[in-house]
């Protein structure tokens, strides 16, 4: 595990946010180059964390991120283990994904994970109406 803080990646991905909507245009003409920009921008994610930039700059991070960032912060509180998270996590991807397929359905019906926007634009508007 990295150095870095549950909160500090999740500030390098807002930064990714504004250097892909910064080169938006980029993409549009030169996909290589807009990449190359973004990676440049954001060097300690894409170095660091290559996974979450892959998953971010191809527009599949969802709220799966957030719930991992989420036990990551328990972690660094001291609130649960490694292995507790990793069990809670991987609990999580059973369910959706593994429990359907074999018939063994999980406890609670899944909801689909909202994606990177909409859990965003959720977490704004709670904001906003405090």
């Amino acid at each position: 595990m990295s150095g870095l803080t549950s909160l500090q990646i999740q500030a390098m991905v807002r930064d990714m946010d504004t250097s892909m909507r910064r080169h938006k245009a980029t993409k549009r003409v030169a996909p290589t180059l807009f990449r190359e920009r973004v990676a440049e921008e954001n060097k300690v994610l894409y170095e660091v964390f290559p996974t979450i930039f892959e998953m971010h700059i191809e527009g599949k991070l969802d709220q799966t991120f957030f719930d991992m960032l989420k036990l990551r912060m328990k972690i660094e509180k001291g609130e649960m283990t490694e292995d507790e998270a990793s069990r809670a996590i991987g609990q999580k991807l059973f369910d959706r994904y593994v429990a359907p397929v074999v018939g063994n359905t999980p406890a609670e019906p899944q909801e689909k994970p909202l994606s990177y926007e909409e859990y965003y634009k959720q977490f704004n508007n709670q904001d906003s109406s405090t």
